[in-house]
């Protein structure tokens, strides 16, 4: 291991290591390939953005503001639409 890489994983153990040598194998967690980047891209692409209104809501529902119901049940699916498309597109960012 040269000075460089040990100054670089100061305070790093061993399984530190090993853990990102498995990722460079590609064992365990890995990006998705180009297949699957496609496929995921498709997906958000169907999901389509937000109008302005969704926004406000999405927005003030963050902030902690719930509805009544029953709407807060549409609310809270608004909501878990909008944390899913952002998922996916920070799955695609790797």
């Amino acid at each position: 291991m040269t000075r460089k890489l040990r100054r670089s994983l100061k305070g790093s153990s061993l399984s530190d290591l090993k853990a990102l040598q498995q990722m460079k194998q590609g064992k365990g967690l890995k990006s998705p390939n180009f297949n699957a980047i496609q496929v995921i891209s498709s997906a958000i692409e169907e999901m389509n953005s937000p109008t302005d209104e969704q926004a406000a809501l999405t927005r003030i529902t963050l902030e902690g503001r719930k509805m009544n119901y029953p709407e807060r049940y549409e609310q809270e699916n608004l909501l878990n639409l909008h944390k899913a498309k952002m998922s996916l597109e920070q799955a695609i960012d790797c």
